[in-house]
């Protein structure tokens, strides 16, 4: 017959065994149950494992003292939450709340004392059992064999549901530890693309699965969160962003395109004005300002390519590539007017004089014979009121306005112009305003007095035709017989 432990240790045995058991089964009950039962069950079960515990290191004491020593205890846990020393301990290492708990309940001092009588009970009837197994086995009888060794399978059934559930409980934080970094993300790229999307319903689509994917992360009983909720919120979270970053880099390719679009006409005129500036004693630094600014401006462009856009994957950047080409586009122009400016205080000697690159160099195709006047010529887009002028003139007079002079060419214009005239009639080529088509020279009408000049200026204006001040009598250069279109330029 085999050696038998003593009663003393045999007890200390079942009351290990019964503490590991409650352990376990006070885990899954806080992990697997709802908090409505969970929470109560626990703390039952936190005092009877404190009572179990007890009477291991006591071995000899009454089970009423375990359960005793058990209660005292929980309820000092419980007071000393008043303090906030546990909450303080807890945020530090979150596991310790297992032990040391969080919130003080009164409620739970009951729940304490349940537990606590459920241990006192465990101890005696381990105490109990043991001891008569001891003497049933000592005597020879089978009974008591089966039972100890009915244990070992007992407490296996007990691990292995605890192992289940702590491996349960692992998987769920795995899938939890993955998708709390990519709510962190998503937040973000919702965030950055606040204004930025073509279309805003997928930023709606993503701020909706960041609060479900928050939910998912929100800390409740084991039973209510799956394994693979935390992962399929991830995936849907992943393609929200996804949804949401390709939206953000349409816009930012349209964006781009079109500031690409509108730079276009800005450098074109600025290397006008460059190359027409050439030689005419502008202020070389300035006239390097624009070079430059031009040079910026081609490389911006070229980023903004058809090609480069389709190509490209971050939106970040093809934003910054959109910002440039705006920035671009602001340099050349403010670098083109500042040459104009400088060329202006070069070339026209008058401040209501504005020189233009433009001026009696403008194209066949842009230039429209007047009928009535051969060979005179004005731009085409103001001959139109042209024509209605002088239909109202004619009606009013009976005869066609007789224009001696229209569109000048640089060459023309160069030709009237005498500097040796203290007062000349003529501006310097690029000056006037009939080297941009938009200017005629009425004959006939050589006084401010006479009954056309009056009539003109009562109804000119109704057909988009002016007298400028300058030539208004008393102006700098009185010229009754010269008007303009509204459309003239008058400014950069």
């Amino acid at each position: 017959m085999s050696r038998v432990a003593p009663p003393v240790r045999a007890s200390r045995l079942a009351t290990a065994a019964l503490a590991v058991a409650v352990l376990a089964v006070g885990f899954a009950a806080h992990e697997l149950l709802p908090p409505a039962v969970g929470g109560p069950a626990g703390d039952a079960l936190y005092a009877t494992l404190m009572t179990l515990l007890a009477a291991l290191l006591v071995a000899r004491a009454s089970p009423l003292w375990a359960g005793a020593v058990g209660f005292a205890v929980s309820a000092v846990v419980e007071v000393l939450q008043l303090t906030g020393l546990p909450a303080a301990v807890v945020a530090r290492v979150p596991a310790a709340r297992y032990v040391l708990g969080s919130t003080f309940a009164a409620s739970d001092l009951a729940w304490y004392a349940l537990g606590a009588l459920v241990g006192a009970t465990l101890v005696g009837i381990s105490r109990a059992s043991w001891r008569s197994g001891h003497v049933i086995v000592r005597h020879g009888y089978e009974l008591g064999r089966r039972r100890r060794r009915a244990l070992p399978a007992v407490l296996a059934v007990l691990v292995a549901f605890a192992a289940a559930g702590g491996v349960l409980t692992w998987r769920v934080g795995a899938e939890a530890g993955d998708l709390r970094p990519q709510v962190a993300q998503a937040r973000q790229v919702l965030a950055d693309a606040e204004g930025r999307v073509a279309d805003d319903a997928t930023r709606t689509a993503l701020a909706a699965s960041i609060d479900a994917a928050t939910a998912t992360l929100a800390e409740r009983p084991l039973l209510e969160r799956r394994p693979g909720d935390a992962r399929r919120a991830g995936d849907l979270l992943a393609r929200r962003v996804d949804a949401v970053t390709t939206s953000r880099l349409t816009l930012a390719r349209t964006t781009a395109a079109t500031a690409r679009d509108a730079l276009q006409p800005v450098t074109a005129r600025g290397e006008t004005v460059l190359t027409a500036t050439d030689g005419l004693g502008a202020d070389e630094q300035v006239r390097g300002a624009l070079a430059t600014a031009l040079d910026s401006a081609a490389a911006s462009a070229a980023q903004a390519a058809d090609d480069a856009l389709g190509d490209a994957t971050d939106p970040t950047a093809v934003e910054r590539t959109a910002s440039d080409l705006v920035a671009a586009r602001d340099a050349v122009g403010t670098a083109t007017v500042a040459l104009l400016t400088a060329q202006d205080a070069v070339t026209c000697p008058e401040p209501d004089q504005v020189w233009f690159p433009e001026g009696g160099h403008l194209a066949d195709d842009d230039l429209a014979s007047v009928p009535w006047a051969p060979g005179m010529r004005v731009r085409a887009d103001v001959l139109p009121s042209l024509v209605q002028l002088d239909d109202a003139f004619r009606a009013r007079f009976g005869s066609d306005l007789k224009l001696n002079s229209a569109y000048r060419s640089y060459d023309d214009q160069l030709a009237v112009y005498d500097p040796a005239h203290p007062n000349p009639l003529a501006a310097p080529p690029g000056c006037s305003n009939h080297g941009l088509g938009t200017s005629v020279d009425i004959d006939g009408i050589s006084q401010p007095g006479s009954a056309e000049y009056a009539w003109l200026a009562a109804h000119a204006g109704t057909y988009g035709w002016m007298h400028p001040d300058w030539a208004e009598p008393g102006g700098r250069l009185p010229e009754p017989w010269h008007w303009q279109s509204v459309l003239t330029p008058t400014s950069y």
